[in-house]
């Protein structure tokens, strides 16, 4: 599963020019929202910057896989599934705030 996983990631990533940096500055709970409906027992994770999904034991976002063990990180539910789902960036905030600097 986890090659398939790696997969459907890379085809995410590569689909369009932009796609690191928008899941890895402001939608990155929209890139979970995409591996769930795919992936039905996701899991968000949240380290205070970023959302990472859990799928079978293992952690993603839209650079693939990563060890997450440093990092202290809650599950996402109740008032914070609210407040991530509606944190999303537009072009023009995401341009606005981290204007041509490298993700």
């Amino acid at each position: 599963m986890d090659k398939q996983i790696l997969k459907v990631i890379k085809s995410i990533r590569e689909s369009f020019g932009a796609s690191i940096a928008i899941y890895r500055t402001g939608n990155c709970y929209q890139f979970y929202e995409i591996l769930k409906t795919i992936y039905i027992g996701a899991e968000a994770y949240y380290d205070g910057n970023h959302v990472w999904t859990k799928i079978d034991g293992r952690f993603y976002d839209i650079l693939g896989e990563k060890d997450i063990s440093n990092l202290n990180i809650i599950k996402v539910e109740g008032d914070l599934i609210e407040s991530l789902s509606k944190n999303k960036y537009s072009d023009e905030r995401r341009k606005k705030e981290f204007g041509n600097k490298k993700i």
